[in-house]
């Protein structure tokens, strides 16, 4: 019998509704796992698609892909430091269980303030490179315009990640908060 089982036949005198932490810890572990794969090679990609910009001519384009490179190492050390905590060792009880979705949390709302300002620099560094390629090259103003839309909106939508991330995460602290309440009401 695993550690899991014995703990749901403990929960059989319990009165109320078993929770399903277990599998909830399980699915998210997996999503995490998943998480983490899908960071590393959109990073990578993002550094494979900067190589290019180190044979122009222009130095300001080399300076574009040192801002790619700096992006890609911020948000994956930042990444790797608001995770480093997060795994779901065996999850022998529901407690364990319970803290390592809690974890989880934490750190999703750490990579949302993350987001919002390793892109907020990335945003104000690229638009200043942009306007010094564009006034070397003499580009049109229908580019310019086009050019800095595209800033402000990854602008306002990752510097708002952190809001709109919240919106998301306060249901399931919730749910997660009632989870405890029941366990501690059922001293397990």
């Amino acid at each position: 019998m695993t550690a899991w089982e014995s703990w749901q036949s403990a929960w059989v005198g319990a009165s109320g509704p078993l929770p399903d932490i277990g599998t909830r810890a399980h699915i998210e572990a997996r999503r995490h796992r998943r998480a983490r794969v899908t960071v590393w090679v959109l990073l990578a990609g993002a550094c494979l698609a900067a190589v290019p910009a180190f044979g122009a001519p222009e130095e300001v384009v080399h300076l574009i892909g040192w801002g790619i490179f700096g992006f890609c190492a911020a948000m994956g050390i930042g990444f790797v430091l608001t995770h480093r905590d997060v795994r779901l060792a065996g999850a022998d009880g529901p407690r364990q269980a319970l803290d390592f979705l809690e974890q989880r949390l934490v750190a999703e709302r750490r990579v949302a303030h993350l987001t919002r300002w390793v892109f907020l620099t990335a945003c104000v560094l690229g638009a200043i490179a942009t306007h010094v390629l564009y006034e070397e090259h003499g580009s049109g103003l229908p580019v310019r315009v086009m050019t800095l839309g595209c800033f402000v909106f990854g602008f306002a939508l990752t510097f708002s990640a952190p809001w709109w991330f919240e919106r998301t995460a306060r249901r399931r602290q919730s749910e997660l908060e009632v989870w405890r309440r029941w366990m501690d009401e059922q001293a397990l």
